[in-house]
């Protein structure tokens, strides 16, 4: 009986745990205004995910700047930012520059509005 119980908690926790992990499907967080993440902030997402919130740079907040890029809200809000440090001055990532592909990606985003949607 006491193995029963010992099965079915392990159960349970592991049920909880699993339903309520972080989802990585980005494609259908919600912006504010109630549409889902565009084609040109998911390009931006991924070129981010691989250069800036890599290796511990922006992967938390407690990391460089305090800046945490895998949230979308952060990314949204700090696109300014993003695109004068890593298009205009190049000054980002450490590792070196993006490739000209990357930088148009983030520039075309922003003249596009810079949103989550876009």
């Amino acid at each position: 009986m006491k193995k029963l119980i010992y099965l079915i908690s392990i159960a349970t926790i592991m049920g909880i745990t699993f339903s309520c992990s972080k989802s990585d499907d980005s494609d259908t967080t919600p912006d504010p205004s109630g549409g889902t993440a565009g084609p040109k902030f998911l390009a931006v997402k991924t070129v981010i995910s691989n250069s800036c919130a890599s290796s511990g740079c922006h992967a938390s907040p407690s990391n460089t700047g305090g800046l945490n890029f895998e949230s979308n809200a952060n990314i949204v809000a700090n696109g300014g930012l993003i695109k004068t440090l890593a298009v205009d001055l190049g000054t980002m990532p450490p590792s070196g520059p993006l490739s000209a592909s990357d930088k148009a990606k983030i520039s075309d985003w922003i003249s596009a509005g810079g949103s989550l949607a876009d």
